[in-house]
């Protein structure tokens, strides 16, 4: 590997990690000159944002799987209820522990969004239209399952696991490396980049996208529950409900998953991109609680961020037109005085 090699790669990595550590240094700044103590200041403190951090990146990953493929799924919030409250009360009755909620809410979660990819994939209904209408199926199975009491895990046995830091350590590392090999280095994630590019070229090329599109639903489905349960465990409870009040969730994890596929652009990984997304977006949450905001205000100030960010991406390119019009008209300039100079 030459010189020049290793020196573009690190460039990489430090546009990589440069907004999450430079998240914590400003908070870190203003929380000690507000409040006296940093963003993380206990073991408590670093335990919420681990559990907070891979709650936020599986659910990044879900929507990733399918939004920038064109399809967004408004029953992702849904599918995460009824992984969760089917698979963990099914775990609790059988006394499966914390590592059972967590296996059975994948695998209903992934049947959940089998179900919604072989729906979509036959019927042909636009994604957003068959996402509202499997929310609301869901939302109801969900509600009325288990009297109305959704997932509870506060005070159960054996349960202690989904909060311990090393277990959520080892779910993120196992997460990251499942996922960067599907994404990155399986016939599935070449497919699913091809597809990305062009449906049609895709399909001319001899790709299933409907394999391919209903595989993603799957995996967010998965996803989803996975960070449902992560969730369920920090808070204690589940409660279930209706009126689509399950899409918080799907719009609350867009900014990490925006955030964290520019973060990927710059080491061509998606996935450790939204890992970097989720940890600054978290490290944001983090920092705005410790000043005692209100949760309101702490929305508004995220959001407005989000807003300001998506501004900025969809407008990159007329910047760098400006950039690069400005260029060429300053170059112009320079030769023409030369001219004028070698006449004179």
């Amino acid at each position: 590997m030459n010189h020049k090699t290793v020196s573009y790669k690190l460039q990489s990595v430090l546009k990589l990690i440069i907004l999450p550590v430079a998240v914590y240094i400003i908070f870190e700044i203003i929380d000690r000159l507000v409040t006296g103590k940093g963003v993380i200041s206990s073991k408590a403190d670093l335990r919420v944002l681990f559990r907070t951090v891979i709650t936020c990146y599986c659910f990044a990953m879900a929507l990733n799987c399918n939004l920038l493929l064109g399809r967004m799924d408004l029953s992702a919030g849904a599918q995460m209820f009824m992984g969760c409250i089917f698979g963990g009360n099914i775990a609790l009755q059988f006394n499966l522990g914390g590592i059972g909620i967590l296996v059975l809410s994948i695998v209903i979660g992934a049947l959940c969004g089998l179900l919604v990819g072989v729906l979509f994939v036959n019927m042909r209904i636009l994604p957003m239209v068959l996402g509202i209408g499997m929310t609301l199926i869901f939302e109801c199975f969900s509600f009325g399952a288990y009297n109305q009491q959704g997932l509870m895990l506060y005070g159960k046995k054996n349960v202690e696991i989904l909060s311990n830091l090393t277990f959520i350590l080892l779910v993120a590392i196992l997460l990251i490396l499942v996922m960067t090999f599907l994404f990155q280095h399986s016939t599935f994630g070449y497919s699913r980049r091809a597809i990305q590019g062009s449906q049609k070229l895709a399909a001319d090329s001899g790709i299933n996208i409907f394999k391919n599109c209903i595989l993603c639903y799957v995996l967010a489905g998965a996803l989803v529950a996975c960070a449902g349960v992560f969730d369920t465990a920090y808070k204690g409870t589940l409660t279930p409900g209706l009126g689509m009040s399950s899409n918080g969730s799907v719009f609350s994890n867009m900014f990490p998953m925006f955030l964290g596929i520019w973060l990927g652009s710059f080491v061509r990984n998606p996935v450790i991109g939204v890992l970097g997304g989720a940890v600054s977006v978290k490290l944001l949450t983090l920092g705005l609680s410790k000043l005692a905001l209100g949760g309101s205000t702490q929305n508004i100030i995220i959001y407005s961020l989000f807003l300001i960010f998506m501004i900025y991406r969809t407008n990159s390119s007329k910047m760098e037109y400006l950039k690069k019009k400005k260029v060429r008209i300053k170059l112009a300039q320079e030769t023409r005085r030369e001219r004028h100079l070698q006449i004179t």
